[in-house]
């Protein structure tokens, strides 16, 4: 039997102004309509994503967060991703908001960061609003930014947990690899 997987984002219906989040879900609804049998992979996000924005910050030795409060994520490795995948490739018109064994917020995860760069903590926050105003500068610009810096507010003020958790790698220990050279 034949059918389609799609590997979305975990909340991808939440807020329609955020238009990688909107794209997303209407192919979702799309697809739920279109009677091909489905499976919908909705990450909270990967290992390797989490890196490549904490690793630059670290190296400028502080990090910038978003809010007052704290969001959390059970981000995932790609390859216990794929893995999940795989396991349920024969499934048939079900969504899973797929994550990790482990959740952190995202002032864990920097603190991880430094200790793993073996660099004292900085950790400032910058109010919410700064990115809406970031983003409303930037679709003025007509530079291709807003839409990344929508999503980059969304991202740090959400709380990302799937609840169908999966995996054998561990973030905490790929943040250490991060700085073994």
């Amino acid at each position: 039997m034949k059918g389609f997987t799609y590997i979305s984002v975990i909340k991808a219906d939440s807020d329609p102004k955020v238009p990688m989040l909107h794209a997303k879900a209407m192919f979702e609804e799309a697809l739920k309509k279109s009677g091909i049998p489905y499976v919908i992979h909705r990450p909270t996000g990967y290992f390797y994503d989490i890196a490549k924005v904490f690793m630059p910050m670290i190296e400028k030795g502080e990090v910038t967060l978003l809010g007052k409060q704290d969001a959390h994520a059970n981000v995932i490795d790609t390859s216990d991703f794929a893995d999940f995948i795989v396991l349920h490739m024969k499934d048939r018109n079900k969504v899973y908001n797929v994550g990790g064994n482990e959740t952190y917020s995202y002032e864990e995860i920097a603190r991880m960061f430094f200790a793993a760069a073996g660099k004292e903590p900085v950790i400032k926050r910058a109010p919410v609003w700064l990115f809406s105003v970031l983003a409303f500068i930037n679709k003025c610009k007509k530079n291709g930014k807003e839409a990344i810096i929508r999503f980059s507010k969304w991202t740090l003020t959400n709380e990302l947990v799937g609840e169908d958790k999966y995996g054998k790698l561990s973030f905490r220990e790929y943040i250490k690899e991060c700085y073994k050279k």
